[in-house]
């Protein structure tokens, strides 16, 4: 008897292993499925001004009615942590996510952008160049550390703002470690989330964000963010200042 019970203990592990193995497909299909359904819209701003020069200058105007849009349409904006989290299966997005971004860091952020969302109890995320600071058309430290403590994330978006492809590997090394540094040392927080200046990239850069521990970069490719997309080349909504509000929601609601 003793004998038949351990016979049947043992024949029943194989059968178990094989249920589990069996299972696994479903567990990816199922996984596959949830990937496919978490889009986030990443709106790419860079100026707000009342004399805008060009495509990638909005007015205080037309920005405001889109984050109006944003508030009473049930979006959540993101922190970058919360982001991450959603891209890695951490945490559930919630109905209406979108990660409001601005790059190079100027002054007008500070001015036009930063109280209108402080009101709204709106997140987002600063990719500034630490070397343009202080220069009178772009954010001070001073500024930006009054940013981050009212919940903007800050990341870098390298030192002086290059064309990276261009220069060589020492160069892009400085580039891009430097202004991590100076962030983190500044506001003691972790800058681990690149933006490519101009969107450029190459294979060295690529090395260099992932030997210096770089988690995601984001790039000016046009479309919304999945979990499915290189983690170093994320896409985002490029905000046109020129185009009317509804070519804007389309991007943001049918993209």
């Amino acid at each position: 008897m003793k004998r038949y019970r351990l016979f049947l203990r043992l024949a029943s592990v194989p059968l178990s292993i094989m249920l589990f193995l069996s299972m696994l497909p479903a567990f990816a299909a199922a996984q596959a499925a949830a990937d496919k359904k978490v889009r986030i819209p990443v709106l790419n701003y860079h100026s707000i001004t009342v004399d805008p020069g060009n495509r990638a200058t909005i007015t205080p105007e037309k920005f405001e009615e889109q984050m109006m849009y944003l508030a009473e349409n049930g979006y959540t904006t993101l922190s970058l942590q919360q982001f991450t989290d959603v891209l890695e299966g951490k945490e559930s997005a919630p109905d209406k996510p979108v990660l409001l971004t601005f790059d190079d860091g100027y002054a007008d952020n500070y001015t036009h952008a930063y109280p209108l969302l402080k009101k709204l109890g709106f997140r987002a995320t600063l990719f500034m160049s630490p070397g343009m600071v202080e220069d009178g058309y772009f954010l001070n430290w001073e500024q930006v550390a009054e940013m981050h403590e009212a919940g903007w994330d800050i990341q870098p978006h390298g030192m002086t703002h290059p064309h990276l492809p261009r220069l060589n590997k020492e160069k892009q090394l400085h580039e891009i470690t430097e202004a991590r540094h100076l962030i983190e040392q500044k506001l003691g927080t972790t800058a681990d989330i690149f933006c490519y200046p101009y969107g450029e990239f190459n294979n060295t850069t690529l090395s260099i964000l992932k030997d210096h521990g770089f988690r995601y970069a984001f790039t000016i490719d046009q479309g919304v963010t999945t979990p499915a997309q290189s983690a170093l080349k994320l896409k985002r909504i490029f905000v046109n200042g020129e185009e009317a509000l509804d070519k804007w929601k389309f991007k943001l609601e049918k993209w």
